[in-house]
């Protein structure tokens, strides 16, 4: 009988020392990941292209971060996942600013805003030359995501508890009239006074056939043609 339990007592020895093994190894991962990370927050950016710019609105939000589909979870492994941080900003640049001094201005306020709180898990950038585009364009410039692989909603629990960076990659798109604007084509105070009073919501439930005589008489305009031209001059600027 000794000799059948001698084999399971040395699996049992084994199996524990590797068990340790393996905790000691995770544990000084997660240390070492802690300590390494400090490097993998920094942003390289050129900082003599950095453009002048305003953020008009600034968003924080914070989810669980998850690495399963929320079904999976007890209420109590919800309750003990870290939150996953966003912060997303809306900016305001010059209208002649150039594609990379606008990438250079989004890797600079990203830079910035990390270092200040490094918990802050994902950037989100939208970037116009007119604060009134705000909310109503996803962005007439560009956008900019600093995140895990350059998407949003991929933060796991372990990148959120511990500021893990390793696969952070920024996705900037920058749309192609930026730095080839000529300002015969930017529109008017007039023109964009003009297009927002067409896009207004007290007209929405009006044909145009009712709604432009009413706006062509506000604004003293020739004729129907004339503010279809405005409408389409700043539309064709915005988007």
């Amino acid at each position: 009988m000794k000799y059948l339990l001698l084999p399971l007592l040395i699996l049992m020895i084994t199996s524990c020392e590797n068990d340790k093994t393996k905790k000691q190894s995770f544990d000084n991962f997660e240390s070492k990941s802690k300590i390494e990370n400090v490097e993998s927050l920094k942003i390289e950016f050129d900082n003599e292209l950095v453009s002048s710019y305003k953020i008009e609105d600034e968003k924080r939000s914070s989810v669980k971060a998850l690495a399963k589909p929320l079904s999976k979870y007890t209420t109590n492994e919800l309750k003990k996942l870290p939150n996953s941080v966003r912060l997303t900003l809306s900016i305001v640049v010059p209208f002649d600013i150039t594609k990379e001094s606008l990438s250079n201005t989004f890797k600079s306020i990203a830079s910035e805003k990390i270092y200040k709180d490094n918990d802050i898990d994902e950037i989100m950038i939208f970037a116009y030359d007119d604060k009134n585009d705000i909310g109503q364009i996803q962005y007439t410039f560009g956008k900019f995501v600093w995140a895990p692989y350059g998407k949003t909603g991929k933060v796991t629990p372990y990148i959120a508890k511990y500021n893990v960076r390793d696969n952070y990659k920024f996705d900037i798109i920058i749309k192609d009239k930026v730095g080839n604007i000529d300002k015969s084509d930017i529109p008017t105070a007039r023109d964009l006074e003009i297009y927002n009073e067409i896009m207004s919501e007290k007209y929405w439930d009006m044909q145009e056939d009712e709604s432009e005589p009413i706006i062509v008489k506000k604004f003293k305009l020739k004729n129907r043609e004339e503010l279809k031209e405005i409408w389409l001059k700043v539309a064709s600027y915005k988007y």
